[in-house]
């Protein structure tokens, strides 16, 4: 088992280093360089962005020392070139003249430069949140989006598997044909389409659900109550105060809801298609042959093996728990990691897009790595020799 883990720490770290040249160079190769739409906005009243800063920017990033050793810069950082001996500084391809490895001059002035993604310094956010420390930008949104997630992926969970299970149990009965039905239905919707019409039938206070059933209506979108609860409304009932963790949950019920429900669709016909395999395997028949309960046949010799297929899917739920789900996001203007990536993506902010990427790349090693150690968890035949 060490072993094995040791192998596998090895090929992450591997995998990280490749994901993070993937990163930086396809935004060194972007189409007018990568602060091409910067350029063409420096101009702009919004954005301000000044020729200092775009110098400041291409310093950061190291363009000025090329593709490779701009890389290295971004990555470990700079502070430690100064002691690479000048004559061993690579050389420009087109001027044969040396590349200064030095410290650049925003660095000197203790600036807005950053000092290495391996040191969990991301730098500076250029437009979305202009001045701001990535890793606090991040870290704002970072508690919206695990409210979403978490919740939807919980949810997901506790009504997927029994469904799964009673649908392989009771195969081709008439709740088994419903709850396909479900899933199809689920996994065919789009989650923008089905988020419109959840927002059109229960939110607001033109909803059907309020003028027909005169029930309080939910909140369409945002994280907290932005003025005083409308007449008609779930919070005006609750008597909730803005900004309050009710207040929060209140808000987070229709996203929730709505992207719980697609990964319900997906995850109960994976329990079922899995569970059946196990139910016809010899140990089960052995098992019901003994005279087992068949509760016990199937939660304690089959639903551990039938886990299997299911784990491989939860488990790279985890960089999603950061990433966020980006359209369910957009839909309800819930502020959280997609909808900054989104943002980011769209304004050429590339310190914020970059370090989302190259977390979500760590994020979905280690996420492999734990899907391997829990198939020995609940497949005691599973063993790392």
């Amino acid at each position: 088992m060490v072993n094995y883990l040791v192998r596998r720490l090895i090929q992450m770290m591997l995998v990280v280093i490749v994901s993070s040249m993937a990163i930086y160079f396809l935004l060194y190769l972007s189409p007018g360089g990568p602060l091409a739409g910067l350029g063409g906005e420096s101009g702009s009243r919004q954005s301000k962005v000044t020729a200092q800063d775009i110098e400041r920017i291409s310093e950061y990033l190291g363009l000025y020392r090329g593709p490779a050793w701009g890389y290295i810069a971004w990555l470990t950082g700079e502070d430690w070139m100064d002691k690479i001996p000048q004559a061993l500084w690579p050389k420009n391809p087109l001027t044969s003249e040396p590349i200064s490895l030095q410290l650049s001059a925003c660095r000197e002035n203790d600036e807005n430069c950053g000092h290495g993604v391996l040191r969990g310094d991301f730098g500076y956010s250029w437009q979305v949140a202009r001045g701001s420390a990535v890793g606090d930008v991040l870290l704002s949104r970072m508690r919206n989006t695990l409210i979403l997630m978490v919740g939807s992926t919980l949810l997901s969970l506790v009504v997927a598997i029994p469904i799964g299970i009673f649908s392989a149990v009771h195969q081709y009965s008439r709740l088994d044909y419903a709850f396909t039905t479900f899933s199809f239905m689920g996994t065919a919707m789009p989650v923008f389409w089905f988020g419109l019409m959840v927002i059109m039938v229960v939110g607001g206070n033109q909803a059907p659900i309020y003028k027909l059933l005169h029930l309080p209506y939910l909140p369409t979108g945002n994280v907290i109550l932005v003025r005083a609860p409308l007449a008609g409304s779930l919070e005006l009932l609750m008597s909730i105060k803005p900004g309050t963790w009710l207040d929060i949950a209140v808000h987070a019920i229709l996203p929730t809801l709505v992207l719980s429900l697609s990964y319900m669709a997906g995850w109960s016909r994976f329990m079922r298609t899995s569970m059946l395999e196990v139910l016809r395997q010899d140990y089960v028949r052995t098992a019901r042959a003994k005279g087992l309960r068949e509760r016990a046949v199937i939660y304690k010799h089959a639903l551990r093996n039938a886990l299997i297929p299911l784990i491989t899917i939860v488990v790279f739920q985890i960089p999603g728990i950061f990433g966020g789900a980006t359209i369910t996001e957009t839909v309800f203007n819930w502020p959280g990691m997609g909808f900054l990536y989104v943002a980011a993506v769209g304004r050429t902010d590339y310190p914020i897009a970059m370090a989302f990427l190259f977390i979500s790349a760590v994020l979905v090693v280690i996420a492999s790595l734990l899907g391997d150690i829990l198939y020995t968890v609940v497949d005691p035949r599973i063993r790392f020799n």
